[in-house]
């Protein structure tokens, strides 16, 4: 072949190899081809699972490195085991609230359209939640009033827009017909926390404050990963029947604990000393399907899936370690 040839030969190989890569779902499970996957979260439309997810890169690929997270991935499958990686749609926008990085999508239906609210991280290391909408999950409108900034003013929070501070990892879900966002975020007093904040038009939102208070010492940052404890992440908050469940990662080596499950009969308050172990090994937890009282789960950093019955005294995650349990899931 000629240089041309040489040059569409190599294209149409990577696009296939980057679009439909081959997936050991139960082993090593999905990520995309440059990356790995960090917090995400899963919606179905039109017969196939989208996942739209943080993609860092394999080696060196901690958030705040410019150019690292800079676009929201998206990625799609009908059984879980064929997969799709689509387009990015979200980037970072220089010189606005979402500077640096764009990354820790959620997505709900809601009133007709897709709602995406994601973090956005300024130069000067400040996150805030934006919302984002699209009618397909593939062509996405920026609110014109972003950020959301629910932080700002709040005489719990410590929030500044000029230096780093929390207010990520947006959870939507709808309550007594309310719109509701979990997030994590900072006390003034320094502890890491699980706040709420709530809406009924989209515009208006209501602060409730913290739900969930993690401990105000401890922190220490250590390069190599190795902190004795970390703030709370990934806050993902369940109903099932009279009981609310919160899960959460948040890594102590008291407890040699990272994925945890809090349990309230309210969705606005959860103690600590109800907390304990709830998928060993797991990053990050998200409901991708539902059956009766079992949810087929997904986490990260590659995507993996497992199961959870709520029926039980203690809900316990556990990995889907064969295709045959997967493929029945696929399944209507």
């Amino acid at each position: 072949m000629n240089s041309i040839e040489f040059e569409e030969s190599i294209w149409i190989t990577r696009m296939r190899d980057y679009r439909f890569p081959e997936v050991d779902i139960i082993n090593e499970g999905f990520r995309p081809k440059s990356g790995r996957v960090a917090d995400f979260c899963s919606v179905q439309h039109d017969g196939r699972h989208h996942f739209f997810y943080i993609e860092r890169r394999l080696t060196g690929g901690l958030p705040g490195y410019p150019g690292n997270e800079c676009y929201i991935g998206h990625a799609s499958t009908a059984n879980f085991f064929d997969w799709e990686v689509h387009y990015p749609e979200i980037w970072v926008q220089p010189n606005t609230w979402e500077h640096l990085i764009v990354a820790a999508p959620n997505i709900i239906y809601y009133r007709d359209r897709f709602v995406m609210a994601y973090l956005g991280v300024n130069e000067y290391g400040t996150q805030n939640l934006g919302i984002a909408f699209s009618d397909d999950l593939f062509h996405w409108e920026r609110w014109e009033r972003n950020p959301l900034s629910p932080c700002k003013g709040k005489p719990w929070a410590f929030w500044r827009e000029d230096g780093p501070t929390s207010c990520r990892d947006a959870h939507l879900f709808v309550c007594e017909e309310q719109l509701c966002m979990a997030y994590t975020a900072n006390t003034r007093d320094g502890a890491s926390c699980i706040a709420l904040t709530t809406t009924q038009d989209l515009e208006h939102w209501q602060d409730c404050g913290p739900i969930f208070t993690g401990p105000a010492d401890g922190y220490e940052h250590r390069p190599d990963g190795s902190q004795p404890q970390g703030q709370l992440e990934s806050g993902n908050l369940i109903r099932k029947g009279d009981r609310w469940f919160l899960l959460a990662m948040f890594d102590t080596k008291k407890a040699n604990i990272q994925n945890w499950i809090f349990e309230s009969d309210r969705m606005d308050h959860f103690e600590f000393s109800t907390g304990r172990e709830f998928w060993h090994g797991a990053y990050t937890t998200e409901v991708v399907k539902e059956k009766g009282q079992r949810s087929l789960l997904a986490c990260a950093d590659s995507i993996k899936f497992g199961v959870v019955d709520w029926a039980v005294s203690r809900p316990t995650a556990r990995y889907i370690t064969s295709r045959e349990e997967l493929l029945e899931w696929s399944k209507d």
